[in-house]
């Protein structure tokens, strides 16, 4: 009777131990299709990497565990996708908020960076701009302080910091007109997205280029290359 019982329990353990490491191989595929639709532009279609993590990805592993490739995931989809203010709320420093704090240099690396951007929104108030800076510029001290080998963070600290210090500086122009960036449309026949994406803007002719007929040059062929004769042509005429 023991011995079944012990049996019985054993093979009750393996049913668990198979049925977590199933969740979690399923979750691990999810999180690939993630990572292929970003690569591909359609960071929009996220679904799948949402709902609950496995019981693997939720304990405290000495390396990077799958639970820190969806934070890392989800920030990158916010990133580009101009959730700026959603992405801050990593930084103690912007928010204030030290519960919803991370100490993933990745993920407080592209926060620091939705921080520069926001802070470029609207410029006209500059003591303002300048405070939203100062945050910034303390964004990267603080990714600099759980990563001191990050060279995109201390470039960018570096540029940011003479960044702030030369507006700080400049006077404001005179009633400057204030130039409204109008996103690109999306265009119905391609499946790109509009505006910035994860591989840099997207490329278009420019707005004042010819688009008429090209002069197209195609090379010889190899007979009628055999045929000519080189250096025939008009004679030079002679000067003086």
């Amino acid at each position: 009777m023991r011995t079944a019982a012990g049996g019985l329990l054993v093979a009750l353990a393996l049913f668990v131990a198979a049925a977590v490491c199933l969740a979690q191989a399923r979750l691990v595929r999810r999180v690939a299709d993630a990572h292929e639709r970003l690569a591909t532009l359609a960071y929009q279609a996220e679904a799948g990497i949402d709902g609950p993590a496995a019981v693997l990805s939720r304990l405290a592993w000495p390396s990077n565990s799958i639970g820190d490739d969806i934070g890392r995931q989800r920030a990158t989809v916010s990133y580009w996708q101009t959730n700026y203010r959603e992405l801050m709320r990593v930084l103690p420093s912007a928010s204030g908020n030290a519960a919803a704090a991370t100490n993933d240099p990745e993920i407080m690396l592209m926060a620091a960076n939705a921080a520069f951007r926001a802070s470029q929104a609207d410029t006209s108030d500059r003591p303002a701009t300048i405070e939203r800076l100062d945050l910034v510029i303390q964004a990267y001290a603080d990714v600099l302080k759980v990563a001191p080998g990050n060279d995109d963070a201390a470039y960018n600290f570096e540029y940011v910091s003479r960044f702030r210090d030369g507006f700080a500086r400049s006077r404001p122009p005179a009633r400057a007109a204030a130039k409204k960036v109008v996103a690109a449309a999306a265009d119905p026949a391609s499946d790109l997205p509009a505006g910035p994406t994860l591989h840099g803007r997207p490329g278009a002719p420019p707005p004042a280029a010819a688009t008429g007929r090209f002069k197209i040059i195609t090379p010889m062929r190899f007979d009628e290359r055999e045929d000519s004769t080189p250096g025939r042509g008009a004679a030079p005429r002679r000067k003086g």
